[in-house]
């Protein structure tokens, strides 16, 4: 089994990469919530000189979680210093993961057409640090990209090449199957949806990662509804709100009661479906999901 280097395992496994004792313990409190690890990695900053390698890798994790969490004032805040002219002083390995990450903000914000620019950007650069040195990290970036530009055939291709690399990294090969969803549901292939998602899962099950776990399982309960498997979607959509709750993941938590509300509709249960709109906190959830929150509560008031 090829075994990625000790960086690359470290970031992995979340939050450790540089050896540098005040960091090492990082990772309980990333486990704990996302403020939590936010607030550590910054810290861990602060001992580092800005703008060298051991200082984007913590900087990338704290992009990674605020992407994730939907935070994306908060994500455009720390981009901000390193976009247009600015652009120049990132180090030259990091400039595609700027791009990428821009590219998210951008789309994020409907500005659809310059998110494609800088989302191309960030995949010919990382393209081109991956055929000069493989790791799961690249990879992973690689082919959601691929998936983002709608790149759907080049996509499974490196997938596939992926998958042979026999990494020893959970989160690689939860996030390639993450993606290989993606592309099944794009496709309308319920099958094989379900099918990656279940594989996602159970990597996602490997990590010490709730907020991972409640993201994984929310994705295989989208799969089992769109298949109009209601009761088990409503079981998986359960477990991750439990994992969601654990990581003290705000966001993640009115999503997911947000999504039992939606599979309750589909499943004609309107009474279901008020008693979780009534739990969804409107302050809580991401600004993105608004506008299902107002129409399910119309689709569901009383008569």
């Amino acid at each position: 089994m090829k075994t990625p280097s000790l960086s690359i395992l470290l970031f992995f496994t979340f939050f450790l990469f540089h050896i540098n004792a005040a960091s090492q313990d990082i990772q309980p409190l990333c486990e704990e919530s996302a403020d939590e690890c936010l607030a550590k990695i910054s810290a861990q900053q602060s001992y580092l000189d800005e703008n060298t390698p051991p200082w984007w890798a913590l900087q990338v994790r704290r992009l990674d979680i605020l992407f994730n969490v939907q935070r994306f004032d908060e994500l455009y805040g720390l981009l901000r210093p390193w976009l247009e002219n600015t652009n120049s002083k990132v180090l030259p390995e990091y400039k595609p993961v700027v791009s990428l990450f821009f590219g998210k903000w951008l789309r994020a914000n409907g500005r659809e057409n310059e998110a494609i620019v800088a989302l191309t950007e960030a995949l010919t650069g990382l393209k081109a640090q991956y055929e000069k040195m493989p790791s799961p990290e690249v990879g992973t970036r690689v082919l959601n990209l691929l998936g983002v530009l709608g790149k759907t055939k080049e996509a499974q291709d490196f997938a596939v090449r992926l998958e042979g690399e026999d990494y020893d990294a959970p989160i690689f090969y939860k996030e390639i199957f993450a993606e290989l969803g993606h592309l099944a549901l794009r496709e309308g292939d319920n099958a094989k949806h379900i099918e990656y998602r279940i594989k996602s899962l159970h990597w996602a099950l490997k990590l010490p990662n709730l907020q991972q776990q409640a993201v994984a399982y929310s994705n295989y309960a989208v799969a089992l509804r769109n298949n109009e498997n209601y009761e088990e979607a409503e079981k998986a959509f359960l477990k991750g709100l439990a994992c969601a709750k654990q990581a003290k993941d705000v966001a993640q938590v009115n999503s997911i009661k947000l999504r039992i509300a939606e599979n309750a509709t589909l499943d004609n249960d309107a009474e279901k479906a008020r008693h979780w709109l009534k739990r969804v906190s409107v302050e809580g959830l991401p600004p993105l999901q608004l506008a299902r929150y107002r129409k399910l509560v119309r689709e569901n008031a009383p008569n």
